[in-house]
């Protein structure tokens, strides 16, 4: 999410239990409201990212994980934005009970994202969608979604600007077929404000994840750099550095120069050169995942379209590559939260006080 830079991410099924809900929360993404089972099933999170200008109205959350509706202001307009995971087998009461809850808490413009578990264009959004290939639960489940969808007057964000196009979001080996279950719904007065639909791909996940803009007036304001204590770590860098410095006391070691200035200075500089490397780095890691990603998604549009294991297995080489791509990205965001919690752990400041007070949610 960080490299995407995702403002505000609807998860679903994240099996996070209630007690355990602030895992969630790093230091991007502090804002995380949750509805959570009592135990490790279901779940549905939104997070809002700490640069994203979003004023929390109210959270509510419902369904034993089922799902959950964040009110709130962005650009002096108010939005609800809602997260689903909608069970996998057929539950008329689920979908009444979703359209009375979204109904009676939703107090903005509408955004709802989830794992439908259905979907609502079978001959579109299903790889085989025969009478045949398709169960009839899953049938009655499609039928099901499709009412609910109607009876809030919601439109698919990504098919309103794809209206022919064949893509999906989930594979399931069993079967051996694709499906899109994932989807973006709003009110129609909400597209003019809504962007660049996408699907991704599916790496670590099970499911590819659906994106799209919010148009809204206004800029990021700029982050503050911090060493990243693996940088010195990396090949070269320290043997860089070095170099660096000894060219620049050759230069400015002289009588000319005072030494408290020159040892003032040489901060700067070794800021500076590390900016680079840094810099340097994660444009070429940005390449390679770039050129991985459209690797994997060429992979995938040959698999959609002509299943087999031959392209089953290049698929899943190619998923693997990705992932090991962002181990290093998982193993720094884990040094940096250890770091947060083992210097605040005994300490009364502002994460202790936002644990104690949290959101005010109502609801199971």
């Amino acid at each position: 999410m960080r490299r995407q830079q995702v403002d505000i991410a609807c998860l679903q099924e994240t099996r996070i239990p209630r007690s355990a809900s602030f895992r969630l929360s790093d230091r991007c993404y502090s804002q995380v409201y949750s509805s959570c089972a009592s135990t490790k099933t279901r779940g549905v999170n939104i997070l809002v990212r700490n640069s994203c200008p979003f004023t929390l109205d109210t959270v509510v959350a419902g369904g034993e994980g089922r799902y959950l509706v964040v009110n709130g202001w962005l650009a002096h307009k108010k939005y609800s934005v809602v997260s689903v995971y909608a069970p996998n087998v057929p539950d008329v009461s689920f979908w009444s009970d979703l359209q009375m809850f979204i109904s009676s808490h939703a107090s903005g413009a509408l955004i709802v994202a989830g794992d439908f578990n259905a979907v609502l264009f079978p001959t579109l959004d299903r790889s085989d969608a025969s009478q045949q290939a398709v169960p009839r639960e899953l049938r009655t489940q499609d039928k099901q979604f499709h009412r609910f969808v109607r009876a809030l007057d919601l439109v698919d964000v990504w098919r309103s600007h794809h209206p022919t196009t064949r893509d999906y979001t989930f594979y399931s080996p069993p079967h051996a077929s694709y499906s899109r279950i994932d989807y973006l719904l709003a009110a129609p007065s909400s597209l003019p404000e809504l962007g660049s639909p996408a699907i991704g791909s599916i790496t670590w996940s099970d499911h590819a994840d659906v994106s799209m803009y919010l148009r809204l007036p206004g800029r990021r304001t700029p982050g503050q750099w911090r060493l990243d204590p693996t940088l010195l770590d990396a090949e070269g860098v320290s043997q860089t550095v070095r170099q660096e410095l000894e060219g620049y006391f050759q230069v400015n070691g002289t009588d000319e120069v005072p030494a408290s200035v020159v040892w003032a200075a040489h901060k700067a500089v070794i800021r500076g050169v590390l900016i680079s490397q840094a810099s340097y780095r994660k444009r070429r890691k940005g390449e390679m995942f770039a050129q991985l990603q459209a690797s994997l998604r060429k992979l995938e549009f040959r698999h959609k379209a002509e299943p087999g294991p031959v392209t089953f297995d290049a698929l899943q080489e190619a998923r693997r590559a990705l992932t090991q791509l962002s181990l290093d990205e998982v193993s720094r965001s884990m040094l940096w939260s250890k770091r947060f919690y083992y210097e605040r752990s005994n300490k009364m400041d502002t994460p202790m006080a936002r644990r104690i007070a949290g959101p005010s949610v109502t609801g199971a």
